[in-house]
């Protein structure tokens, strides 16, 4: 037994309705007369004080306003291009900030390597045997010529004892 048998109630039938606003072929399109309201918006005189001289009607279904469903979506388009805007402007000035610096960097890397180089030409050139002679004699100390050199190069070579 089905619920249907059981309570007696019968399940409404569904009709298929068209949308509104389709057309149903080899059918015309006729409009509907509307009644128009009065200019004064008054009642007509035989109008009973409880009831309308027109029948009343059902209030038309709104449709929404494409302002309003606009608005929000332009707002928002608008507001992520904006924010795009000032973060590549950020990002730009960092860039541009970071490449001043390392122009300023490089520039004081170049000027610090010709100090290193002049420092090292003033030094080898101080470390010259003939400089470090004279700077010797110059403090005092002379150089003893009655030494001979020992050739450690050669191996006959022999120490000559002159003293």
């Amino acid at each position: 037994m089905t619920i249907e048998q059981e309570t007696g109630r019968v399940a409404p039938v569904r009709r298929a309705m068209p949308k509104p606003g389709t057309r149903r072929p080899g059918v015309s399109h006729q409009t509907k007369p509307r009644p128009r309201p009065d200019t004064d918006g008054r009642r007509p005189a035989d109008a009973r004080p409880g009831e309308s001289a027109a029948p009343a009607r059902r209030p038309a279904a709104r449709r929404p306003s494409t302002k309003r469903q606009r608005a929000p979506f332009v707002l928002l388009v608008v507001g992520l291009m904006c924010g795009g805007l000032v973060s590549l402007l950020l990002l730009n000035i960092m860039l541009n900030r970071d490449a001043i610096t390392d122009a300023k960097l490089r520039d004081e890397i170049a000027v610090a390597r010709q100090e290193k180089e002049a420092l090292q030409q003033k030094l080898d050139s101080k470390m010259q045997p003939q400089n470090l002679a004279d700077r010797a004699e110059a403090q005092g100390d002379h150089l003893d010529k009655s030494l001979r050199p020992y050739n450690a190069g050669d191996p006959t070579a022999q120490a000559v004892p002159e003293r």
